[in-house]
């Protein structure tokens, strides 16, 4: 059989037939840290940009944006919300999709889930086979799709969101392969644009897109039925690896066990680029451990893999989306901040004088052993271990290695963790009372996408 057809049986049969409790246990996680995330987000200028040209803050559809009294036509609501769920840089991450895999998929199950008014537990059903998918495509395409300079929350969330969509609408195998064809045509998103208000858009776009290809497909919008086969399909024009043979091998492995599961998400307890957590935790140590203040540093010193600074490229940044994707001003942050929160990525705050001067003395190196040229970290290079050195002008050299980074899978985040990120986040706009009735309507077993939905408006 060729791939394509293998593909959408598997999302069609195996693995849904192969969703557990553990897994839907791992997907409500993700739910909870994803509106955690978007309520961080709630009125920020991007956001409000994007409803004035999406949904104008009216009530054309029955799919609602989160923290908001908005209704849109699914597809406009997935594209707002996957935006605000990326858009402080506070989402999960998957090591083996190098990307965002929430933000670009959830909104799609969330949009199509309170239309059709499915339960909770059937939205998050479909979301874990779509976890899967992005994670997956990421062995498959990787490492020269993200090295290309492809952003694969992009990319491959867009197949997911896809994927997702198709379950929720109850396509059969002759739609979603349409579906993932035209799904094809829509995977976009370039790294360039990382520090930008449109690395944000990647994740909205993708799940746009991924409501959008399921609901034409369901039409009978047609698309090349067979886009994971022969030349100019998405694995060939996405990768150098791709190999219908490899990917066959790696199809036989999909849900066993899930990818949400082994090796599970990593979860940001700050709000910036995840290979920034490494010197954050490192930077946070140093501290601690030895009571310096930014008035001690002399020099600042970070070893890291040769992917970041081709990935975190603002080395001098200007703005607050810019300050995110640098390692220099996190560690700066950090050191000024004692922890970076939301507050340290303002516009204002990162262009604060003392961060500045900091900056300018952090130098981002490459030691050897950490090279494109090693194998294992090519294969790898954003779990490598990160050390941070600070120099200090009475003449001490301190230093600290991270292997994980707090929130990893195998430094993970609690669940008391997520629920308190949840808090903070949400607290900002909402009373304590409607911020736990929230997280108690999430746990409840007869909840369902609308009814969680109707609960999220600030006003």
């Amino acid at each position: 059989m060729a791939l394509t057809p293998l593909i959408v049986q598997t999302c069609l049969e195996a693995l849904p037939s192969r969703v557990n409790a553990p897994a839907i246990e791992a997907a409500t996680l993700c739910l909870v840290d994803s509106l955690a995330v978007a309520y961080a987000a709630y009125n920020e200028a991007p956001i409000n940009m994007l409803r004035a040209t999406s949904t104008a803050g009216g009530q054309t559809g029955g799919s609602s944006v989160i923290g908001y009294n908005d209704k849109a036509q699914p597809a406009e609501a997935a594209l707002v919300n996957g935006t605000m769920i990326s858009l402080q840089l506070f989402d999960d991450n998957h090591e083996l999709m190098r990307g965002h895999p929430s933000a670009p998929l959830l909104p799609a199950v969330l949009a199509l889930g309170e239309v059709a008014d499915v339960s909770l537990a059937q939205a998050l059903n479909a979301f874990v086979v779509g976890y899967e998918v992005e994670c997956r495509l990421g062995q498959m395409l990787n490492p020269s799709h993200y090295e290309f300079g492809w952003h694969a929350t992009a990319t491959q969330g867009t197949m997911a969101a896809t994927v997702a969509s198709g379950l929720l609408l109850k396509l059969d195998a002759q739609a979603m392969s349409h579906a993932l064809g035209i799904a094809a045509s829509l995977a976009s998103g370039i790294r360039r644009n990382f520090g930008s208000m449109t690395m944000s858009f990647h994740s909205g776009h993708a799940a746009s897109s991924g409501v959008r290809a399921a609901q034409l497909a369901q039409q009978g919008f047609t698309a090349d039925p067979m886009i994971f086969d022969k030349a100019r399909g998405y694995g060939p024009i996405f990768s150098l690896e791709w190999s219908p043979e490899e990917a066959e091998k790696n199809l036989a492995l999909w849900g066993l066990p899930f990818m949400l599961l082994e090796p599970g998400p990593a979860f940001k307890l700050f709000p910036c680029g995840r290979p920034n957590l490494f010197g954050i935790d490192a930077a946070m140590e140093i501290q601690n451990k030895h009571g310096i203040t930014h008035a001690d540093v002399k020099r600042i010193i970070c070893d890291v893999s040769y992917m970041y600074p081709r990935t975190v490229i603002h080395s001098r940044p200007t703005n607050g989306f810019q300050g995110k994707t640098s390692l220099e001003y996190c560690i700066a942050a950090t050191l000024v901040d004692h922890r970076p929160t939301l507050a340290s990525f303002t516009d204002k705050a990162v262009m604060r004088p003392i961060l500045q001067d900091l900056v300018d003395r952090t130098e981002m190196r490459v030691p050897p052993h950490l090279g494109e040229d090693v194998p294992a970290v090519r294969q790898a290079p954003f779990e490598q271990p990160v050390t941070v050195t600070v120099e200090t002008h009475d003449g001490r050299s301190l230093s600290h290695t991270i292997d994980h980074h707090k929130g990893a899978p195998k430094n993970p985040a609690s669940v008391n963790d997520l629920r308190q990120k949840f808090v903070d986040c949400a607290s900002a706009h909402l009373p304590a009372a409607r911020v736990q009735g929230i997280l108690e309507h999430i746990a409840a077993p007869g909840a369902s996408v609308r009814s969680l939905m109707a609960l999220l408006p600030v006003k």
